[in-house]
């Protein structure tokens, strides 16, 4: 199975060369691009999303415009980044709103009246914990009260910490606003996971993880990274992940059972579960997520395939696999067409494009109609 489907890409990629090779000397006229997008099969009754991470429409457009994009080019699902950490693009009564939709209204109104317009899903995508875009004052609130990360050296993170009890309170109650206070089709975990291997190590986290595990921790933090304590210590911090992701998922169901719980999450999971504290292939096993999308963006076929072929293999078909496809690291719309079908022939259920731009609408979607996704994509819901 593997060398039939390095086979397939050597061939995908002879097929096309001068489109791949953006240094080719050989440039295709318009008709030959044409020809190539039309000879692309497409896949009837797939799913085809794409995030954006702004949260009020492709830059000078509005969201009728945005949605209708996507509608016109045979997709079914839009992410849009409504809600971070810190700061909500619509009126939460449990974070602060942006000036921007104070001003420019409802955003999670504006994209679910398009989205029914249209015929597509809306889910609603949160940046869990990083407080990027929090304002000053809220941020400061924060840190004052012991509620944002520290790394190894005792350092500020701009990060809510995840072992805290009101961050987790925070963090699933305004997911929850979301799917109670709007019909949407779904909510979406991303930046699920702590910042890197360096975080967090909070004299909270060291408190907490001192009274559930019944031990006294003299030399912090050495020795939950490199003593005796340290497998335990990575298991209670995985798990302050996972209790996030558990809890919004069984809340939501019970709210609205047909509401479906997704994550993007980082490509290679054994890995991430020991770096970022995020266990993927945990909450799929234990059916936390309706479906997942590992964000595999690769510039290199051989490698997107790579991690495409690990996934399939590692869900075995226990929930639907939407792979992230990084447009924006791609050559152009040829290359693009190429993973997507790569995607499908390695056994994936659809895709998500990052991300839905000026660029991608009116660059790399038109040519991809023309073919690859010609078919209609799955029905929403």
């Amino acid at each position: 199975m593997f060398s039939r489907h390095l086979i397939s890409i050597a061939l995908l990629n002879a097929a096309i060369p001068a489109f791949a090779d953006t240094n080719s000397a050989s440039t295709p006229t318009p008709t030959e691009r044409a020809a190539f997008f039309r000879s692309q099969s497409s896949k009837a009754g797939e799913f085809r999303g794409a995030w954006i991470h702004s949260g009020y429409g492709i830059q000078g457009s509005d969201w009728d415009h945005t949605v209708g994009v996507l509608k016109s080019n045979g997709f079914n699902a839009i992410f849009p980044n409504l809600v971070w950490a810190g700061v909500a693009h619509y009126p939460s009564k449990l974070l602060p709103v942006s000036p921007r939709a104070k001003d420019q209204g409802d955003q999670i109104a504006a994209c679910l009246a398009a989205c029914r317009k249209y015929g597509i899903e809306l889910h609603v995508w949160k940046v869990n914990y990083y407080l990027l875009h929090a304002p000053r004052e809220f941020l400061s609130e924060l840190r004052t009260a012991g509620r944002t990360q520290k790394n190894t050296k005792g350092e500020d993170v701009n990060w809510l910490c995840p072992s805290h009890p009101e961050n987790l309170a925070l963090e699933r109650d305004s997911m929850l606003e979301v799917a109670r206070d709007y019909d949407v089709d779904g909510i979406h975990f991303d930046y699920i996971r702590y910042p890197d291997r360096e975080a967090c190590f909070c004299a909270g986290c060291r408190e907490r993880f001192e009274t559930e595990a019944n031990v006294k921790i003299t030399d912090w933090p050495d020795e939950v990274l490199t003593g005796e304590s340290a497998p335990r210590f990575a298991d209670w911090r995985r798990e302050q992940i996972t209790r996030l992701v558990r809890t919004v998922s069984q809340e939501a169901h019970a709210l609205k059972p047909k509401l479906k719980v997704s994550a993007a999450v980082w490509g290679g999971w054994a890995n991430a579960r020991q770096s970022i504290g995020q266990d993927a292939q945990a909450w799929i096993d234990a059916g936390y997520l309706d479906f997942v999308c590992p964000m595999n963006y690769e510039s290199e076929d051989e490698a997107f395939a790579g991690w495409t072929r690990k996934q399939v293999e590692a869900i075995n078909r226990k929930t639907p696999l939407y792979i992230g496809i990084g447009a924006y690291r791609l050559s152009g719309p040829e290359q693009l067409a190429r993973q997507i079908q790569l995607s499908r022939e390695l056994g994936a259920d659809g895709f998500i494009l990052f991300q839905l731009n000026e660029k991608l609408a009116t660059q790399f979607l038109p040519p991809l109609r023309l073919g690859t996704t010609a078919a209609p994509p799955a029905a929403a819901d």
